[in-house]
Protein backbone atom coordinates (compact mmCIF):
# COMPACT_ATOMS: atom_id res chain seq x y z
CA UNK A 1 0.00 0.00 0.00
CA UNK A 2 2.84 2.54 1.03
CA UNK A 3 4.68 1.80 -2.56
CA UNK A 4 1.26 2.25 -4.57
CA UNK A 5 0.96 5.60 -2.36
CA UNK A 6 4.31 6.77 -3.59
CA UNK A 7 3.70 5.84 -7.16
CA UNK A 8 0.21 7.91 -7.20
CA UNK A 9 2.02 11.00 -5.28
CA UNK A 10 4.74 11.07 -7.92
CA UNK A 11 2.23 10.41 -10.71
CA UNK A 12 -0.02 13.22 -9.44
CA UNK A 13 3.38 15.45 -9.15
CA UNK A 14 3.89 14.51 -12.80
CA UNK A 15 0.33 15.16 -13.91
CA UNK A 16 0.36 18.48 -12.02
CA UNK A 17 3.51 19.68 -13.07
CA UNK A 18 2.63 19.10 -16.82
CA UNK A 19 -0.56 21.17 -16.28
CA UNK A 20 1.19 23.89 -14.69
CA UNK A 21 3.50 24.27 -17.98
CA UNK A 22 0.74 23.91 -20.10
CA UNK A 23 -0.79 26.61 -18.65
CA UNK A 24 2.80 28.85 -18.43
CA UNK A 25 2.58 28.02 -22.44
CA UNK A 26 -0.94 29.05 -23.28
CA UNK A 27 -0.22 32.20 -21.13
CA UNK A 28 2.69 33.15 -23.03
CA UNK A 29 1.36 31.76 -26.53
CA UNK A 30 0.43 35.57 -27.48
CA UNK A 31 4.26 36.00 -27.40
CA UNK A 32 4.94 34.30 -31.34
CA UNK A 33 3.70 37.69 -32.81
CA UNK A 34 1.60 40.60 -31.26
CA UNK A 35 3.42 43.49 -32.53
CA UNK A 36 2.59 45.98 -35.80
CA UNK A 37 4.13 44.01 -38.21
CA UNK A 38 2.13 40.85 -37.89
CA UNK A 39 -1.11 42.53 -38.34
CA UNK A 40 -3.43 40.59 -41.12
CA UNK A 41 -5.98 42.76 -41.54
CA UNK A 42 -6.92 46.08 -41.53
CA UNK A 43 -9.83 47.69 -40.01
CA UNK A 44 -9.21 50.55 -38.82
CA UNK A 45 -11.97 52.76 -37.84
CA UNK A 46 -14.50 50.07 -39.10
CA UNK A 47 -18.02 50.27 -38.16
CA UNK A 48 -18.80 47.06 -36.01
CA UNK A 49 -21.48 48.72 -33.55
CA UNK A 50 -24.34 46.33 -32.26
CA UNK A 51 -22.70 43.52 -34.23
CA UNK A 52 -22.80 40.05 -32.73
CA UNK A 53 -19.75 38.33 -32.61
CA UNK A 54 -20.29 35.72 -29.91
CA UNK A 55 -18.00 33.17 -29.41
CA UNK A 56 -16.21 34.21 -32.91
CA UNK A 57 -12.21 33.91 -32.95
CA UNK A 58 -10.74 37.61 -34.18
CA UNK A 59 -6.71 37.12 -34.67
CA UNK A 60 -4.35 39.81 -35.93
CA UNK A 61 -6.51 42.64 -36.62
CA UNK A 62 -5.79 45.72 -36.72
CA UNK A 63 -9.34 47.90 -35.31
CA UNK A 64 -7.61 51.14 -34.10
CA UNK A 65 -10.14 53.67 -33.87
CA UNK A 66 -12.86 51.17 -34.88
CA UNK A 67 -16.54 52.08 -33.13
CA UNK A 68 -17.99 48.77 -31.14
CA UNK A 69 -20.13 50.05 -29.14
CA UNK A 70 -22.73 47.76 -27.68
CA UNK A 71 -21.14 44.77 -29.51
CA UNK A 72 -21.39 41.76 -28.32
CA UNK A 73 -18.06 39.43 -27.81
CA UNK A 74 -19.30 37.17 -25.50
CA UNK A 75 -16.89 33.93 -24.86
CA UNK A 76 -14.87 35.56 -28.27
CA UNK A 77 -11.59 34.77 -28.10
CA UNK A 78 -9.67 37.69 -29.22
CA UNK A 79 -5.72 37.60 -30.09
CA UNK A 80 -3.68 40.17 -30.87
CA UNK A 81 -6.17 42.23 -31.61
CA UNK A 82 -5.57 46.23 -31.62
CA UNK A 83 -8.48 48.02 -29.98
CA UNK A 84 -6.33 51.57 -29.28
CA UNK A 85 -8.89 54.42 -29.36
CA UNK A 86 -11.83 52.03 -30.40
CA UNK A 87 -15.14 52.98 -29.13
CA UNK A 88 -16.04 49.99 -27.13
CA UNK A 89 -18.68 51.50 -24.69
CA UNK A 90 -21.32 49.13 -23.53
CA UNK A 91 -19.60 46.17 -25.11
CA UNK A 92 -19.76 43.04 -23.80
CA UNK A 93 -16.50 40.95 -23.35
CA UNK A 94 -18.07 38.28 -20.67
CA UNK A 95 -16.07 35.22 -20.53
CA UNK A 96 -14.03 36.21 -23.62
CA UNK A 97 -10.40 34.93 -23.76
CA UNK A 98 -8.34 38.13 -24.54
CA UNK A 99 -4.51 37.24 -25.98
CA UNK A 100 -1.94 40.60 -26.23
CA UNK A 101 -5.35 42.80 -27.04
CA UNK A 102 -4.34 46.56 -26.91
CA UNK A 103 -7.02 48.88 -25.07
CA UNK A 104 -4.81 51.92 -24.66
CA UNK A 105 -6.99 54.80 -25.22
CA UNK A 106 -10.42 53.21 -26.26
CA UNK A 107 -13.62 54.21 -24.73
CA UNK A 108 -14.50 51.41 -22.02
CA UNK A 109 -17.81 53.34 -20.23
CA UNK A 110 -20.33 50.15 -19.44
CA UNK A 111 -18.47 47.68 -21.08
CA UNK A 112 -18.36 44.22 -18.98
CA UNK A 113 -15.27 42.08 -18.50
CA UNK A 114 -16.75 39.73 -16.21
CA UNK A 115 -15.15 36.23 -16.42
CA UNK A 116 -12.39 37.29 -18.77
CA UNK A 117 -8.88 35.57 -19.12
CA UNK A 118 -6.54 38.17 -20.02
CA UNK A 119 -3.29 37.37 -20.59
CA UNK A 120 -0.90 40.45 -21.93
CA UNK A 121 -2.94 43.12 -22.44
CA UNK A 122 -2.09 46.48 -22.98
CA UNK A 123 -4.31 48.99 -21.50
CA UNK A 124 -1.47 52.09 -20.25
CA UNK A 125 -2.31 55.41 -19.00
CA UNK A 126 -5.73 56.46 -18.21
CA UNK A 127 -7.49 54.28 -20.00
CA UNK A 128 -8.92 52.09 -16.94
CA UNK A 129 -10.37 55.31 -15.41
CA UNK A 130 -13.62 54.78 -16.91
CA UNK A 131 -14.39 51.33 -15.95
CA UNK A 132 -16.29 51.27 -12.06
CA UNK A 133 -14.50 48.87 -9.22
CA UNK A 134 -16.20 45.98 -9.99
CA UNK A 135 -15.41 45.96 -13.45
CA UNK A 136 -12.00 46.65 -13.16
CA UNK A 137 -11.03 44.10 -10.98
CA UNK A 138 -12.98 41.50 -13.34
CA UNK A 139 -10.26 42.71 -15.85
CA UNK A 140 -7.30 42.91 -13.48
CA UNK A 141 -8.00 40.47 -11.38
CA UNK A 142 -7.92 38.22 -14.25
CA UNK A 143 -4.89 39.31 -15.93
CA UNK A 144 -1.55 37.76 -16.13
CA UNK A 145 1.36 39.57 -17.89
CA UNK A 146 -0.55 42.69 -18.44
CA UNK A 147 0.70 46.21 -18.93
CA UNK A 148 -1.21 48.93 -16.87
CA UNK A 149 1.78 51.44 -17.15
CA UNK A 150 1.44 54.94 -16.00
CA UNK A 151 -2.35 53.76 -15.48
CA UNK A 152 -4.61 56.04 -13.29
CA UNK A 153 -5.64 53.95 -10.33
CA UNK A 154 -5.79 56.33 -7.63
CA UNK A 155 -8.08 55.58 -4.82
CA UNK A 156 -9.58 52.70 -6.45
CA UNK A 157 -10.69 49.41 -4.56
CA UNK A 158 -8.28 46.31 -5.89
CA UNK A 159 -9.16 44.88 -1.82
CA UNK A 160 -8.54 40.99 -2.19
CA UNK A 161 -7.54 41.40 -5.58
CA UNK A 162 -4.98 38.93 -7.31
CA UNK A 163 -2.45 40.41 -10.22
CA UNK A 164 0.13 38.54 -11.56
CA UNK A 165 3.47 39.71 -13.78
CA UNK A 166 1.25 43.30 -14.20
CA UNK A 167 3.28 46.41 -15.18
CA UNK A 168 2.02 49.54 -12.74
CA UNK A 169 5.56 51.26 -13.80
CA UNK A 170 4.81 54.99 -13.28
CA UNK A 171 1.07 54.02 -12.09
CA UNK A 172 -0.85 56.66 -10.04
CA UNK A 173 -2.28 54.23 -7.30
CA UNK A 174 -2.49 56.38 -4.05
CA UNK A 175 -4.94 56.11 -1.49
CA UNK A 176 -6.22 52.77 -3.33
CA UNK A 177 -7.29 50.18 -1.22
CA UNK A 178 -5.19 46.67 -1.90
CA UNK A 179 -5.68 45.55 1.34
CA UNK A 180 -5.33 41.46 1.09
CA UNK A 181 -4.59 41.50 -2.31
CA UNK A 182 -2.15 38.95 -3.68
CA UNK A 183 0.73 40.33 -5.84
CA UNK A 184 3.21 38.32 -8.11
CA UNK A 185 5.62 39.61 -9.77
CA UNK A 186 4.21 43.21 -10.33
CA UNK A 187 6.36 45.75 -11.33
CA UNK A 188 5.28 48.91 -9.06
CA UNK A 189 8.60 51.14 -10.16
CA UNK A 190 8.60 54.86 -9.93
CA UNK A 191 4.67 54.58 -9.66
CA UNK A 192 2.84 56.86 -6.91
CA UNK A 193 1.54 54.60 -3.64
CA UNK A 194 1.16 57.41 -0.73
CA UNK A 195 -1.90 56.58 1.40
CA UNK A 196 -2.18 53.25 -0.15
CA UNK A 197 -3.64 50.59 2.03
CA UNK A 198 -1.95 47.06 2.28
CA UNK A 199 -2.53 45.49 5.35
CA UNK A 200 -2.72 41.55 4.82
CA UNK A 201 -1.41 41.74 1.08
CA UNK A 202 1.08 38.99 -0.05
CA UNK A 203 4.02 40.53 -2.23
CA UNK A 204 5.94 37.78 -4.10
CA UNK A 205 8.83 39.16 -6.65
CA UNK A 206 7.09 42.38 -6.32
CA UNK A 207 9.00 45.53 -7.86
CA UNK A 208 8.79 48.60 -5.93
CA UNK A 209 12.13 50.38 -7.44
CA UNK A 210 12.75 54.00 -6.83
CA UNK A 211 9.16 54.02 -4.71
CA UNK A 212 8.38 56.41 -1.77
CA UNK A 213 6.97 53.94 0.98
CA UNK A 214 7.18 56.37 3.77
CA UNK A 215 3.18 56.83 3.78
CA UNK A 216 2.05 53.10 3.55
CA UNK A 217 1.14 50.99 6.17
CA UNK A 218 3.00 47.51 5.63
CA UNK A 219 1.46 46.50 8.67
CA UNK A 220 0.86 42.39 8.70
CA UNK A 221 2.26 42.68 5.20
CA UNK A 222 3.73 39.34 3.97
CA UNK A 223 6.69 39.96 1.65
CA UNK A 224 9.08 37.35 -0.36
CA UNK A 225 12.10 38.61 -2.93
CA UNK A 226 10.33 42.15 -3.17
CA UNK A 227 13.10 45.07 -4.35
CA UNK A 228 13.11 47.77 -2.76
CA UNK A 229 16.36 49.36 -3.78
CA UNK A 230 16.89 53.40 -4.87
CA UNK A 231 19.06 54.72 -7.72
Amino acid sequence: MRVLAILLACLLGIVGGSLRAAAVASAHDYDRCCDDTCIETNAQHADWEGRDLHGQTIEYTDLRGASLQNANLRDARLKCVDLRGADLRGADFRGADLLGVKFTDARLQGARFNDVRAVGIGAEGATLASLPDDQLRALAGNCTGCDFERATLRGRNLSNIRLTGVNLSEADLRDADLRGARLVGANFERSQIAGVKLAGASLIGCNFRDVDLSQVDLTNVSMTGVNFSNR
